[in-house]
């Protein structure tokens, strides 16, 4: 019993932290940032936040670095992955 509401809860806390993916407003809100961190690009490809700071680099994603700081082009991103830029 006490098992199963631990799952349910595990569950709900991961969709919720998603459900902007599924949120036609959430995705818009996502794409009106004219520049995305690591956080935004690992939620928009769906993979972690460690993954990401590895392609970046690996210069296998398009990044940007400014005093230390590393960030994305919303664009960038997204041609990126329609080019066939693979993040696994």
């Amino acid at each position: 019993m006490i098992e199963e509401k631990t799952k349910d809860i595990s569950y709900k806390s991961s969709a919720a932290q998603y459900s902007s993916l599924t949120d036609p407003e959430g995705s818009a809100r996502l794409f009106n940032n004219q520049i995305w961190r690591v956080k935004d690009v690992a939620t928009f490809l769906g993979c972690s936040v460690g993954h990401i700071y590895n392609l970046a680099s690996d210069e296998k994603i398009p990044k940007r670095k400014k005093g230390g700081l590393l960030f994305f082009v919303p664009d960038e991103v997204l041609s990126w992955t329609l080019e066939g830029g693979s993040y696994e």
